[in-house]
């Protein structure tokens, strides 16, 4: 049986292992052909790898800027706190200097928690998506949710990292005054308040274009595999986008 252009076989381990692969790209040019094929066979291993591969990828790009940053407002943030203030001027800035050092290192290694990242996203939303598909009666499983929120990571991940990152080279990491700066470089609703701050300013500039894609991809995704009632599935979307941004804002407090 020929649907949307991909031959679905009679084998549900073939169909599921190639559905996998495809779906990664489906998710972006057509996504109701990787919903029904999830919906078939919840498969999420190529879209997982795909996504953890080109998080990695942008993270390490963005890396210099995400660094520069650090030079940049660290050492304001440090002088701010009493246990530096009250050191002699020269102590101060060499323990300043050696903080700021040491949480550069520690950066240079965040890549390798983006697998358990993706998982642990994906768990949660799974059952945001799964407990709204019981409030709905709907029909979906968590391991279909599951499914989905990984493939949906391609985009929410993977691909906003790619594009942060191809930003990151354009102009230059020493743009780049505050890690929220590299973020907010994505367009975002931050835009329409320039005189946020704080929480406020995070949260907007959490609420980008691929964010804002994902929640959509999530909603339609609940309703195609789960067939529940649009209400829900944009409830649960909306829950996870505002989380997802509140994210932003409160680790953007203090830059």
């Amino acid at each position: 049986m020929d649907t949307g252009g991909y031959v679905v076989t009679s084998s549900p381990s073939s169909a599921g292992s190639r559905g996998s692969l495809a779906n990664a790209v489906d998710i972006v040019i057509a996504p109701n052909a990787a919903f029904d094929r999830i919906n078939t066979v919840p498969r999420w291993f190529w879209p997982f790898v795909v996504a953890a591969v080109f998080s990695i990828a942008g993270s390490l790009l963005i890396l210099p800027a995400i660094q520069h940053s650090m030079d940049t407002t660290m050492p304001q943030q440090l002088m701010a706190n009493p246990a530096f203030a009250k050191l002699p001027p020269d102590k101060q800035s060499a323990q300043i200097a050696k903080s700021v050092a040491i949480a550069k290192t520690i950066t240079s290694f965040t890549w390798i928690l983006v697998p358990i990242v993706l998982l642990i996203v994906g768990l949660l939303q799974g059952l945001v998506l799964t407990l709204f598909n019981a409030i709905g009666k709907g029909q979906g499983t968590f391991a279909k949710f599951f499914a989905l929120s990984i493939t949906v990571s391609v985009i929410g991940s993977g691909i906003y990292y790619l594009v942060v990152a191809a930003i990151v080279l354009l102009r230059g990491p020493a743009s780049f005054d505050t890690q929220l700066s590299i973020t907010g470089s994505i367009p975002n609703l931050a835009l329409l308040a320039p005189g946020a701050h704080g929480f406020l300013l995070g949260f907007l500039t959490g609420l980008n274009v691929f964010f804002l894609w994902c929640g959509a991809l999530l909603a339609f995704g609940a309703m195609r595999i789960g067939k529940i009632a649009p209400a829900p599935a944009w409830t649960a979307a909306a829950i996870i986008v505002v989380c997802t941004a509140a994210f932003v804002g409160f680790g953007s407090m203090n830059s």
